[in-house]
Parts: structure tokens; sequence; C-alpha cells
């Protein structure tokens, strides 16, 4: 679609002639990308929760970087996005989501639905006064490898030195083997 910026507000031209009623609207698709470059993966956060040992199914999620070079490239107003995948030949709906404003180079995530198959287990291991111990296990019942996204706001001592901090959260990703698991220990430093 043709776009015109006015100052940070962004319009988008329908190109066909529409006739909306008195106080109507009307409901246009603005984008159909079939190519664009998207990462899949299980994502979970750690909260209050979690370190009592019952697993809980992580939420698969789609990611994306609203480039050109990835078959984007363009500011999206906030709405309802249909994701599709092709499976043996056939179109299928992968899911639904609502999305806020994301600006062109933003990184995008559509958090699409539980996943029953690959799940995560926080367990409490002990306690003292300086520091908790927490054991993260990912279970994966899937037939292929699944990319895990765990965020973990609690503050780790030792810090880690291979993980991504975003916000006031640690990022453990992590690759779970097909019908296997894996597991990571740390200690959150207790103020």
């Amino acid at each position: 679609p043709s776009r015109e910026d006015v100052g940070d507000l962004k319009l988008y031209r329908v190109a066909m002639t529409v006739d909306v009623a008195a106080r109507g609207q009307k409901q246009v698709a603005l984008l159909r990308q079939p190519e664009v470059l998207v990462e899949r993966l299980y994502a979970a956060t750690i909260d209050y929760r979690d370190g009592n040992g019952r697993s809980r199914p992580m939420t698969l999620r789609l990611r994306l970087q609203n480039r050109k070079a990835d078959g984007l490239g363009l500011a999206m107003p906030s709405g309802r996005v249909a994701l599709f995948e092709t499976v043996d030949g056939r179109r299928l709906l992968a899911g639904e989501t609502d999305i806020g404003d994301k600006a062109e180079g933003e990184r995008v995530d559509y958090d699409i639905a539980q996943s029953a198959d690959v799940r995560i287990m926080a367990v409490i291991g002990g306690q003292s006064a300086k520091a908790r111990r927490w054991t993260l296990t990912l279970t994966n019942a899937r037939p292929f490898d699944a990319t895990a996204e765990i965020l973990i706001p609690h503050d780790i001592a030792p810090r880690p030195t291979q993980m991504e901090r975003r916000g006031n959260s640690w990022v453990w990703r992590a690759i779970i083997p097909a019908n296997g698991q894996v597991s990571y220990s740390y200690d959150q430093k207790l103020r």
C-alpha cells in the first residue's frame, strides 16, 4: 500500500473506491506478505507462582523483525493479525492475535497459543539468607528440536555472561532436543 507520512502519523491509501456510511467502518486488509522471515520459539516467564515443581505449558511465539530485508519493512497499526502456515501443501490458519503499533525496524512477537508438548518446570532446591537455588527444566514431546526463550526476573549471582539482559530480566535461550529436555540451575540473590 502507498503510505503518506504526516508527522508521526502514517496514512495508507486504499487502492479502490469505497463507500462508508455515516458513523460506519470499512475493514480492509492492510498487508498480505507471503514470504516473511519468522522465528518459531516457545516462551515463558518465571514468576511468583513457579518453584513448586509443577510443569506448565509454554507459549508458542512467532517472532519477526519488521525490516524490508526480512519481507516486511513498514509501520504497522495496531489491530488483529491472522497468521498462516503451509502444511503438506495446504495453507492453514496458525493463529490470530492482537498487536499494538509497530514501527519499521522493530521486533514483533506474536503469541499464538499454549503448547501442551513444550513445557517448563521450576523447582526451588534450597534457600539461605542470601540466595535461593532454582532449577528450570524444559521438556519437548515434539519430534523436532524446539527453541525456547525464558525470561528470568531474578538477580542472578554470579551474573551470567552468556545471557541477554531485557529490561529487568535475564533471557535464557535454549534448544530443547526432540523428545528430550534441558535444564538450567542458578542462584537468585536475595536482598
